[in-house]
């Protein structure tokens, strides 16, 4: 009972209320209030992770479409997201990934309502959930 309740303090001071770890992939994941009321085009959701700041982390980035529909859960709706974050939303989000058909114009979007994903004009307004990655320290020439 000790153990698990170091973990979930230790878990909420290393990430915070505002942001959530997918033990999984390694990836954090903001999840506060903006994840439900910022939308942007393409480009400004991409400036606007590359600014972000959340939980003293000043790395974040827009998601591929492989890493956020690493956060898909196909067998739940409205939202088909993984449990444990907070922010619930069932709009649409904006992946990194441009659509290879028409880069300049178009990327790939990922509903949260259903799990699916489409191509889209970068100058449509959507949702963003920022993400990064956790650092792994790095070894020491002795070892």
């Amino acid at each position: 009972m000790k153990t698990a309740l170091l973990l979930i303090v230790t878990g909420t001071l290393l990430f915070g209320a505002s942001s959530k770890l997918d033990e999984k992939t390694g990836l954090i994941w903001q999840d506060n209030k903006s994840v439900a009321t910022v939308e942007k085009s393409y480009v400004e959701a991409s400036n606007y992770c590359k600014q972000l700041s959340v939980d003293g982390f000043e790395d974040w980035r827009l998601p591929s479409i492989k890493e956020l529909y690493t956060i898909v859960d196909l067998r739940r709706e409205r939202p088909a997201l993984k449990n444990g974050f907070s922010m619930r939303v069932d709009e649409w989000f904006w992946t990194a990934t441009p659509f290879v058909g028409d880069p300049k114009k178009e990327a790939w979007k990922i509903s949260m309502r259903y799990g699916e994903a489409e191509p889209t004009r970068q100058d449509r307004m959507l949702h963003i959930r920022c993400v990064r990655s956790v650092r792994k320290p790095q070894r020491s020439q002795k070892e």
